[in-house]
């Protein structure tokens, strides 16, 4: 059932997942590039365009985990385990001609996922590489100073 209370068929509702699959292709380019430029905005220590930048990103995350679970719940109504074990075993299900075509968008968004991930997790490091020498500059300890290089 919709939220109007119609029954939607089975081949509405894979119809929607495949569609669903297209645009989380195309949301996790964007992501993908939105990633990219996070770092450079990142590497350039712009905090100003990095808070609108997040925010951009982070909106763009929520509607991807959304359809995501939109996607859960479909397979879920069509009898399938609301995962990627699910999704596979919905496309062996399907004619061999849509199979064909199914297994391919869900592959690439499989791999667009993964990348992102790799992106997200080098921002990460990056970060943490950022936060580690300010902390090395505001927590030197002791008597001992260092000015350009020598310690007095």
């Amino acid at each position: 059932m919709d939220e109007s209370g119609q029954s939607v068929s089975k081949r509405e509702l894979v119809q929607s997942i495949v569609r669903g699959i297209r645009q989380d292709i195309d949301g996790y380019k964007q992501l993908k590039s939105l990633l990219k430029r996070q770092r450079e905005l990142m590497q350039r220590r712009d905090n100003a365009g990095l808070k609108y930048h997040n925010e951009h990103q982070s909106s763009l995350c929520d509607s991807l985990m959304h359809k995501a679970g939109e996607r859960r719940r479909m397979l879920q109504a069509l009898g399938f385990a609301g995962d990627a074990t699910g999704m596979d075993a919905l496309i062996a299900r399907l004619p061999q001609s849509s199979a064909s075509q199914v297994s391919i968008l869900w592959q690439n968004l499989l791999l667009l996922v993964k990348e992102s991930q790799q992106v997200n997790e080098a921002n990460g490091k990056l970060l943490v590489a950022q936060q580690e020498v300010i902390s090395q500059l505001l927590n030197r300890g002791g008597d001992s100073h260092v000015d350009y290089g020598e310690m007095r």
